[in-house]
């Protein structure tokens, strides 16, 4: 019983590891996107424009990979 419940423990933390590096990853990768696409953006689009539509891309990858 002891053993069964300590095993059932270290599983459930392992579980917590696993959905937190998950987590760490798609957060990394929304950060490594939003940057590409706000230079990729910034240099491609001039003005007004160029504002409105890194604004809207950066809420967009944020929130699609978040």
């Amino acid at each position: 019983e002891f053993v069964e419940r300590r095993t059932k423990m270290a599983e459930t933390k392992i579980a917590q590891a696993e959905a937190q590096a998950m987590a760490d990853v798609r957060s990394a990768a929304a950060e490594a996107a939003v940057a590409a696409a706000e230079k990729i953006l910034s240099q491609e689009a001039k003005g007004n424009l160029a504002g409105t539509l890194v604004a809207k891309g950066i809420d967009d990858v944020r929130k699609k990979l978040n």
